[in-house]
């Protein structure tokens, strides 16, 4: 199936997508307190825009392949990014990682508010139910609530 998302197109297959993730375990696939409560966050973790982005490609975010949780914002909200495995390619579209140097630098497309997306061919972390298939990495950054009952701890230090 082709599809353009943002300044990307891309052929995918939503189905392969679905029978991949049905073969993987629930959850961020981290302890830590961080992937702990996007997990137990799911349904709030993401807006309607983005729930819908993963629909369409067989994207299930329960699962994502890598999570980063680089900041608490004055909102209180976790600032939470990471990125998913999805059957297909990019057809056109330039990658959301740009390198200078050493450097990556992410050039992502605003889906709504707090929540920025973006599709790479680099990939990182695939899983084994995805290994042998053409895959695009579809990368986020999004805003997560602490929902854990129990205290956030220090970003810096990691300390409740």
């Amino acid at each position: 199936m082709q599809q353009t998302f943002g300044r990307w197109v891309l052929e995918h297959d939503p189905d392969a997508t679905r029978r991949c993730y049905a073969r993987l375990a629930p959850g961020a696939g981290c302890d830590c307190c961080y992937c702990r409560n996007y997990d137990a966050a799911a349904g709030r973790t993401f807006p309607a825009e983005f729930i819908a982005l993963a629909h369409a490609l067989g994207v299930d975010l329960k699962k994502p392949a890598e999570l980063g949780h680089p900041c608490r914002e004055p909102s209180g909200l976790h600032m939470t990014t990471g990125w998913f495995h999805l059957v297909g390619s990019i057809l056109t579209g330039d990658d959301v990682v740009h390198r200078n140097g050493n450097v990556g630098i992410f050039r992502y497309e605003v889906l709504a508010p707090g929540c920025d997306f973006g599709f790479s061919a680099r990939l990182a972390s695939v899983r084994e139910a995805f290994e042998g298939l053409p895959l695009v990495q579809l990368e986020f950054t999004t805003r997560v609530p602490w929902v854990l009952n129990e205290p956030e701890p220090d970003i810096e230090t990691g300390v409740a």
